[in-house]
């Protein structure tokens, strides 16, 4: 048999593969799922439709990202869901970065004992979040 046309049945096949179950794969500075591409940007992570040319959404987390490319490149539409989770964690890592800067500053030992425990809160409401995202990834 002729090499080029085994390796030219062999490529056929790991595409098939890949059209089935879509892997992303990192190709320069973006992330490749089936047909979407994931780039960053100085503002976030934007979500490209490279069959229509066209901009899907904007994310701030590469987390929120992968889902919701993953998602459609599977054929489902949980955008919405998504962006919302996005925006809950958004506001508690934004909500630990104040109450950290504020425990370092601060001097009255009341006041630090209880941006203490909101920093606490704020990082366990942003692991929840993350967890359902992983969520949305992984299955």
């Amino acid at each position: 048999m002729n090499s080029e046309y085994i390796a030219a049945q062999l490529e056929e096949i790991v595409n098939k593969g890949l059209e089935d179950f879509p892997i992303p794969y990192q190709k320069g500075n973006s992330i490749r799922i089936k047909y979407l591409v994931i780039r960053k940007s100085p503002k976030g992570y934007l979500i490209y439709d490279t069959r229509d040319n066209k901009q899907i959404t904007r994310t701030v987390f590469k987390s929120s990202a992968l889902a919701i490319a993953k998602n459609l490149a599977h054929g489902k539409d949980y955008t919405h869901k998504i962006l919302e989770l996005e925006e809950k964690m958004s506001k508690h890592y934004n909500d630990a970065v104040f109450f950290k800067n504020s425990i370092k500053r601060s001097k009255d030992p009341f006041k630090i004992e209880i941006t203490e425990t909101r920093l606490d809160i704020a990082l366990t409401e942003s692991q929840r979040v993350r967890d359902i995202l992983d969520r949305y990834i992984f299955s």
